[in-house]
């Protein structure tokens, strides 16, 4: 078992044990006793893990509510949003009471962006289920949901009171989310981490899925460092957008076929090739990244115009009238902050 405490606004854990979902319990009573909860989730995850978790916190003495909806990025909207938080009054929610997300990046960004809101505030739990939210974006408290504009638009900062990883759900997962979530995992060999782009380089995660709960723990571990100094993104967190400028555009052309952790990979190369142009960056880098990309069986190119990639990026979350801050990469494992202008954008593409 692996613990990592965040310090933030709310200090938490993130419990890192295989079949730690077995007795979920055991966790969430110190923090929370019984009480109404819900547990959101989505049609896929919850046909393997919500019956286990329901019935423990039964038992337990907790009234548990279930909320499934349909799985996919497309779900992750406004409309979807407003429908959880009308079944949370339904169901008498109170500011005393708590909200699961069991399941990958959608259902945390979802539940989390509910609990952030209703009632001003409740408590929730991150359980990830998927690779991508185990090393991302179940840690932090970023919360959102996409708009027809563009994607993660609409959200609010809400730390959770525990994230509970258990490796063995990962198991369930078919062979293409393992893959999406290497690009995250990609993603933070560049932010400081070397040493994780080693391991990666001579025992790829997704053929040496044995690993798994030791790389969770470094990628969690160097958000947590990111996160403890620069909670709501005003600095350094800004790293962790890495490949997202352009890998948020290239999910939006392709109306989210292109899964997020395949569209950061392809972000990633496109930045990193732009930033031998512009900023002198080691070619050798490049040619790195590409190889290691490619032995996770990620794609590195795409078929998105550049004009539909620049336009996306108008409505970045990072763009500020003229301008846009970007992450760069400069050598294999370090990145840089930029801030461009939209035109200075477009020569990196």
């Amino acid at each position: 078992m692996k613990r990592i405490h965040i310090n933030a606004s709310q200090s938490y854990d993130v419990i890192i044990e295989e079949h730690a979902l077995s007795r979920v319990t055991d966790y969430i009573l110190p923090l929370k006793g019984p009480c109404p909860v819900i547990i959101v989730s989505d049609d896929n995850v919850a046909s393997h893990y919500m019956d286990t978790v329901s019935a423990q916190l039964t038992e337990k003495g907790y009234t548990v509510h279930q909320y499934v909806f349909p799985h996919g990025e497309e779900e992750k909207n406004a409309h979807r949003l407003i429908d959880l938080v009308e079944f949370m009054a339904s169901k008498s929610l109170t500011r005393k009471d708590l909200l699961i997300a069991l399941g990958g990046g959608v259902v945390g960004d979802m539940a989390g962006f509910a609990a952030a809101t209703y009632l001003r505030g409740i408590d929730y739990i991150q359980i990830p289920t998927s690779l991508l939210s185990a090393v991302d974006s179940s840690v932090g408290g970023k919360t959102a949901v996409n708009l027809e504009a563009g994607k993660n638009l609409w959200g609010a900062f809400k730390q959770p009171i525990l994230v509970l990883c258990d490796p063995t759900t990962l198991n369930t997962l078919p062979r293409e989310e393992w893959i999406n979530g290497c690009g995250e995992v990609i993603k933070y060999g560049f932010l400081n981490v070397p040493g994780l782009l080693t391991q990666l380089e001579h025992k790829p995660l997704v053929d040496h899925p044995d690993t798994v709960s030791d790389i969770i723990a470094r990628c969690v571990q160097a958000k947590a460092d990111i996160v403890e100094q620069d909670e709501r993104e005003t600095g350094v967190r800004a790293l962790l957008n890495l490949g997202h400028t352009f890998g948020h555009g290239i999910e939006k052309a392709t109306h989210f076929e292109t899964p997020h952790g395949n569209a950061v990979a392809i972000g990633m190369m496109l930045m990193a090739k732009g930033a031998v142009f512009m900023d002198g960056a080691d070619p050798d880098m490049v040619a790195k990244l590409q190889t290691l990309l490619e032995a996770h069986y990620l794609p590195t190119t795409t078929k998105v115009t550049k004009a539909e990639i620049l336009d996306a990026a108008k409505h970045d979350k990072k763009s500020q009238g003229s301008t846009i801050k970007i992450v760069v990469p400069v050598t294999s494992g370090h990145a840089k902050l930029k801030v461009v202008t939209h035109e200075e954008l477009a020569n990196y593409l």
